[in-house]
Parts: C-alpha cells; structure tokens; sequence
C-alpha cells in the first residue's frame, strides 16, 4: 500500500473534472474547442493536476510543495522525503497509452516516483496509477528525434504498480486461459488444432506480459 489512496485520488480528480468543465467553457466562449486537440488539453490541464493532488496529500502529510516551476519537482512530499512526478495522458487512436519520462531527469535523480493520470476525451473517466521508485531500466532508451523523452517498459514497471482508479488488465492472463479452456474441450484427434494451440499457449507464457488499461468513471460530485 503506498502513501497515495483511492479516496486522495478520488478527491483530486473530482476537482480536477470541475475545473476542466470551467475551462472548456472558458474555451468555448471565445469560440475555441479545447477538445480538439487532447495532447494541448492534457498540457492545459497538467498544473491542475498537480495543484489538487497535492492538496489532497496535504489533507494526510506536513510540508507538501507544489512550486510548478520549471526544474522543480511537481510535488515535494517533505514529511516522506519523497519527490511525485505528475503525468496526465489519454488513449491513443490505436487505443494504446504511452507513459512517458524525461530521461535525463530519471538519470540525474536515479529513483523517481511517478503519478499516472489517463483521462478519456470528456475528462469523465480515468485511471490513476502510482508507480514507486521507478528507474531508467524500467523505460526504453531515447531514440532519435525522441527529444528527451522515453516510453515506459510496461512489463518492468507494472511490479511498481499501486492502481488507485481504473483497472490495469493482464492481457496474457486472459489468453492463456481462453486457449487452456479451449484445449481442455478438443478433441484428441484435431492434432492440428491442437498444435496449433500449443503454440500460442507457449507463446503468452513466455511474452513479457502485455497490459490493457479500463478506465472507472468519476462524477464532480464524487468526493
């Protein structure tokens, strides 16, 4: 159990949704549609996520600090000694979420707690995710044109894991039982079925496990 919980998370993206409605509003009444682009609203909405959440661990620990500026830690957790990177990103179209770090900042620090917020397109549904002590083996390497920035290796980190909203779903788990249940029902004389799903039973017992992300949705009202 770590030191971020269900009902903080709850808390924060409670207020979080309240101001997104305020500022698509906003947006809106200059004629701009702030969901047209959820990359720039997820930047928009990133300080917000910050502010709440460290309000929220404020309600539970001394001297947290939100400073915001650039260089600084998002939140400084003093009672704890521990530093929270804050990250807020939506799906893709592929349906895929890419948890993303700056690399030179993991590599100068060694060990850095990261705090996932995954948002859908109306900011009413999410998964929060809190990674502890996560390290520079648990990303890939900065590739060209990368700018800094590098994908989590999902299979590493999910070992550092404390899900707070949402689900994160073991997709090999979810094969291998489906092709075990399959091969428990066959027939002894479709050996070629049955090869075949021999195969991809080996195939996801081996793989490094793949994850699948549901979202749980959080009404304003919800603290």
């Amino acid at each position: 159990m770590g030191y971020l919980t269900k009902q903080m998370a709850t808390e924060a993206i409670s207020d979080m949704s309240g101001f997104h409605h305020e500022v698509v509003a906003a947006y809106a009444k200059y004629g701009m549609d702030l969901l047209d682009n959820l990359g720039r609203r997820n930047i928009v909405m990133s300080q917000a996520q910050e502010k709440f959440f460290s309000s929220s661990l404020s309600n539970s620990y001394d001297n947290v600090i939100n400073d915001g500026r650039t260089g600084q830690p998002d939140i400084i957790i003093g009672s704890l000694s521990k530093e929270l990177e804050c990250k807020l990103t939506s799906k893709q179209k592929s349906g895929s979420i890419s948890f993303q770090t700056d690399y030179e900042t993991l590599l100068q620090k060694e060990e850095l707690d990261y705090l996932y917020v995954v948002a859908d397109r109306d900011f009413k549904s999410f998964a929060v995710l809190h990674f502890e002590g996560l390290t520079v083996n648990d990303f890939r390497s900065p590739s060209p044109g990368s700018r800094g920035k590098v994908a989590m290796i999902k299979h590493k980190a999910m070992e550092k894991c404390n899900v707070l909203m949402g689900e994160v779903i073991d997709k090999n788990n979810i094969e291998i039982n489906k092709i075990q249940k399959k091969l428990r029902t066959i027939s002894d004389k479709a050996v070629a079925t049955k090869k075949k799903l021999e195969k991809s039973l080996e195939y996801w017992n081996n793989t490094p496990t793949k994850y699948s992300i549901s979202l749980e949705e959080v009404s304003l009202c919800a603290a």
